[in-house]
């Protein structure tokens, strides 16, 4: 094992052990088996017969948190689903203009009710107005003047209820009287954000010590309606949300008038909101939301939720931020919640979320399971043995049983796609079963051929209890498994059970092997996802980067 990893007891202490590593394989059903893959597999062993089956079951594994999506068809839908998951009822609704963000964008320091999207003036949504009927305000408040939200649509919104405007000169005067109305009494601390519809201070809607002004992107000069507003809050400090690129220095020391300043910030606004996060929400949170991080249109309105913080993620599908994921292995929420169609936070970015925040018993000890394995570097001890191995379903395949416990979820659901009947052909295999394997295969086909497709003694990643050699129904021979509809599932799924192909078609001059379709390695449901939404293919140059994944 290279890298360093935090030691295992500070580790298990941080991640409890009631996750994917608590669960224990309960028993095993029988398999029987087929004749051997050729290619780094044992010498050819008579048949051997279908063992009884057996009534043990393994447990379930759990490889993520529970996701969720408060989302709509629209925008406006979406801050009702929102709206829906935060109150059960209010005294107040806002309502925001729904394609201009300028009055919204402070929002996020109101908690006495829901903010709905509205348009400019026309017909409200039905869902709006399906929605103020739930709540029953008492009020309806409309930011921003009449240009923002006309007063045909402010009544018809209200049906009936009394009405009122938070409308300042422009966004920065309105996110005073916004402040005001949050924290009549003064706030012990004033945050400032850029204004242009800005994503940090969406992120720091989450925050609940005090409200969110706006300052001008990148200008030195601090509005008046701003500093009016610091002065009638009169806090003891005035903290700067984003960097000084779009919150200058110079606009902090004036704003803060002798008070203490402070920036929370990180290199772009991914970084940004899970320095917020860390602020907001130190010991962490039952729920974390995720938020498209170019538009705010989903995430304007998400201020109002207090069970968690908002982190942002790209437009490009499936990658998150180092500091969001790593927010989310540090702090794991109960729940992983996206703001927002699949259009403003894709599925595999919140798959994502909910897979890294959990820890397997494995990656909570790391104990060998990011061992790289190749031509080059081998076993050490090469005497070594796993001491937690258990057979597979009643043969006498054996593999450790973290290991066990995910190939059956995995068989289990192929089975579920149609894709029944895959069987173990080889698991676990000793140094001395590995050096009479190669030399066997040496003498059938020679030392140069048997080099590409059967390992040396201490140097088969057999030998670590974590691979396993499948085959299925559909082909007898171990060279046409990954041309087999269940090869090609196994393929495109194995990543979703911690399982990788160890050897890819094409890698030979990568890893020294032949094209392997049926040889999985067992490396974590943590980083065998992070290799599929990486696109990386290739242990070999992986698995340092999974190490230093594991640093968290």
């Amino acid at each position: 094992m290279t890298g360093g990893l935090e030691p295992r007891e500070q580790r298990a202490a941080r991640h409890p052990r009631s996750r994917v590593g608590a669960v224990l394989l309960a028993g095993a059903l029988a398999l029987g088996l087929a004749a051997p893959a050729v290619a780094d597999a044992p010498i050819p062993p008579d048949h051997q017969p279908v063992a009884p089956p057996s009534t043990g079951l393994a447990a379930d594994p759990v490889v993520r948190v529970p996701v969720d999506r408060l989302g709509g068809a629209n925008r406006y839908e979406t801050a009702v689903a929102i709206s829906r998951g935060q109150f059960a009822d209010a005294d107040t609704v806002y309502l925001a203009r729904g394609d201009v963000f300028a009055d919204a964008i402070a929002a996020g320091s109101l908690r006495d009710g829901p903010v709905l999207l509205v348009p400019q003036c026309g017909t409200i949504p039905r869902a709006v107005r399906e929605e103020v009927e739930r709540l029953d305000p008492s009020e309806v408040v409309a930011l921003g003047g009449t240009g923002s939200i006309c007063e045909a649509s402010l009544q018809t919104a209200a049906a009936g209820r009394a009405t009122e405007r938070l409308d300042g000169a422009d966004r920065f005067e309105t996110a005073s009287l916004i402040a005001a109305r949050a924290f009549p009494d003064g706030a012990g601390r004033v945050y400032l954000a850029e204004h242009k519809e800005s994503v940090d201070a969406v992120a720091g809607g989450t925050l609940t010590d005090g409200p969110i002004l706006l300052v001008a992107n990148g200008a030195d000069k601090v509005p008046t309606a701003t500093l009016e507003a610091i002065d009638a809050l009169d806090p003891t400090e005035v903290v700067a949300l984003g960097g000084r690129a779009v919150v200058t220095q110079a606009a902090v020391s004036a704003a803060g008038a002798g008070r203490h300043t402070d920036r929370v910030a990180g290199p772009d606004r991914y970084a940004t909101s899970a320095a917020i996060a860390e602020r907001a929400f130190p010991d962490g949170s039952s729920r974390t939301y995720l938020a498209n991080g170019r538009s705010v249109a989903d995430a304007v309105v998400g201020g109002v939720l207090t069970r968690g913080p908002i982190l942002l993620v790209p437009d490009d599908c499936r990658v998150l931020s180092e500091p969001v994921w790593r927010r989310f292995a540090a702090h794991p929420p109960e729940k992983a919640v996206a703001l927002g169609g699949k259009g403003a936070v894709c599925s595999e970015q919140l798959e994502t979320a909910g897979r890294l925040s959990v820890f397997s018993e494995m990656e909570l000890t790391s104990n060998r399971l990011y061992d790289l394995i190749t031509k080059q570097r081998a076993i050490d001890p090469e005497s070594y043995v796993p001491g937690d191995m258990v057979s597979w379903r009643g043969t006498s395949h054996r593999m450790r049983t973290e290991t066990a416990v995910m190939l059956e979820a995995l068989f289990d659901d192929a089975e579920a796609a149609g894709r029944p009947a895959l069987r173990v052909i080889s698991a676990y295999r000793s140094y001395e079963e590995q050096q009479r394997t190669y030399d066997y295969w040496v003498g059938l086909v020679g030392r140069e051929r048997a080099d590409l497709i059967s390992a040396r003694a201490g140097h088969s990643e057999h030998q670590l209890g974590l691979a396993v050699d499948l085959a299925g129904p559909s082909c007898s021979g171990y060279a046409c498994f990954g041309d087999t509809p269940e090869g090609r599932w196994v393929a495109a799924n194995a990543h979703r059970y911690g399982f990788i192909v160890r050897y890819p078609e094409g890698g030979t001059e990568v890893t020294g092997y032949a094209y392997e379709p049926w040889h999985l390695r067992y490396i974590g449901p943590r980083a065998a996802w992070m290799m599929h939404v990486r696109d990386e293919i290739y242990w070999d140059t992986y698995q340092p980067r999974a190490v230093a994944d594991a640093t968290v």
